[in-house]
């Protein structure tokens, strides 16, 4: 038989794992642990961003990705095969945060867990509506997204 003091400890222990799992502190929509994605500043001019794309740049081999941090939002860029690229808004469509992760063609949120492939789409919930994606021309060096 348990004493008071017993009860209350449990009492305590019960609350705290119960308001962990409420936070998302066991599901597989909480936080990700999937890497950050390299920053890149840029400005944006008459509705386009245009930036180096050279052997030092983040977008240098296929397959990787950036996030394109401009005064008018950010951008999640994609490189798809040598001479293509995907840009989309970094905006995440379930409650707004910024998508800031990125691996093996999957970019993920990590405020709630929502993942989209480098095309927009949502391949994890909770976010249910695909990013929104921009056109890109890419003439080497220069690769070129159209925002406005």
């Amino acid at each position: 038989m348990q004493n008071r003091r017993e009860f209350c400890h449990g009492l305590v222990i019960a609350s705290i794992a119960s308001a962990f799992e409420a936070c998302g502190g066991g599901s597989s929509t909480g936080p990700s642990t999937l890497p950050a994605l390299t920053a890149v500043s840029a400005a944006v001019s008459a509705g386009k961003i245009n930036l180096n794309v050279d052997s030092n740049s983040p977008l240098s081999a296929v397959g990787s990705a950036a996030v394109v941090q401009t005064p008018s939002g950010s951008f999640l860029i994609a490189r798809t095969a040598q001479s293509s690229f995907t840009a989309l808004t970094a905006v995440c469509t379930h409650e707004g945060c910024t998508i800031d992760e990125y691996q093996s063609g999957t970019y993920e949120c990590s405020c709630h867990g929502s993942q989209f492939s480098t095309s927009g789409s949502v391949v994890r919930g909770p976010a249910a509506s695909p990013l929104r994606q921009f056109a890109t021309s890419y003439a080497s060096p220069t690769l070129t997204i159209a925002v406005a």
